[in-house]
């Protein structure tokens, strides 16, 4: 299967598994990952997720060129106007977790998640401009927003990669850790997350994305004041309370 998932307690972990093609996104794994993203974003149950890929050497080196060569361009960008390549509106917390090269498409993938975790042996870069396409699924845009805007242009001009410990510096990533701790690191930051309000943090993800990167500062105020009110009505903020109050740990239901 191109996509093997598991469910870890409340977490949704994704694994991007074609290793022998450094876990490159052909057609099969597109549509089985566009049905990933639905089934976490549609399960309450489930509060984290975490994508990876099979294997030490790459998170995802891109679109597999050799098996879209069969498809016209055109029909690649139907099915991915009509699928789902990053959790793009999930306002679910989702961690990246970034074993060796993160390429192309794979590096859209990552930008689009809220969490990145990476091996000293990463690598990141959009390549776009060297197979003359342009950088989609995000690429341009999240770059321009999340890292220094001259470091964005670099990467996207001249389609160059960045190592692990450039990523860390200009923010591109998280955190680095040893190969062996990539995926126990995750879970744990997964762990962390499920003790926290789901339904507070959904709304404070949305705040940030919408209003903090869309909107100008008075209306992300009045957006964030609106999310405020909302979950202030919830049972889980309650509970919240409750808990503090009692000096015990909460027991968050996600409503």
């Amino acid at each position: 299967m191109p996509i093997v998932t598991s469910r870890h307690d409340r977490t949704f972990v994704i694994t991007l598994n074609r290793p022998e093609a450094m876990n490159s996104i052909d057609p099969e794994m597109f549509d089985q990952l566009t049905a990933a993203w639905d089934e976490f974003e549609h399960d309450d149950a489930l509060f984290v997720a975490i994508v990876t890929g099979a294997g030490e050497k790459a998170f995802c080196a891109g679109r597999d060129l050799v098996k879209s060569a069969a498809d016209s361009s055109a029909d690649w960008s139907q099915r991915r106007s009509e699928g789902r390549l990053t959790p793009e509106g999930i306002w679910k917390p989702v961690i990246a977790a970034i074993n060796g090269h993160c390429l192309a498409a794979g590096l859209a993938l990552a930008l689009g998640c809220d969490l990145r975790l990476a091996t000293p042996n990463a690598t990141f870069g959009t390549m776009a401009a060297r197979r003359g396409i342009v950088a989609g699924g995000g690429q341009t845009q999240r770059l321009a927003r999340y890292i220094p805007f001259a470091i964005a242009m670099e990467m996207i001009l001249f389609g160059d990669r960045i190592d692990a410990s450039e990523a860390y510096r200009v923010g591109l990533v998280n955190r680095i850790v040893p190969s062996g701790d990539l995926l126990p690191t995750a879970h744990e930051w997964a762990r962390r997350l499920c003790e926290n309000g789901p339904l507070a943090l959904q709304a404070m993800k949305q705040a940030a994305y919408d209003g903090g990167l869309d909107m100008p500062l008075r209306e992300g105020m009045r957006m964030e004041a609106r999310l405020y009110t909302q979950v202030m009505k919830t049972e889980d903020a309650a509970e919240g309370q409750r808990a503090f109050a009692e000096k015990r740990p909460p027991q968050f239901k996600g409503r």
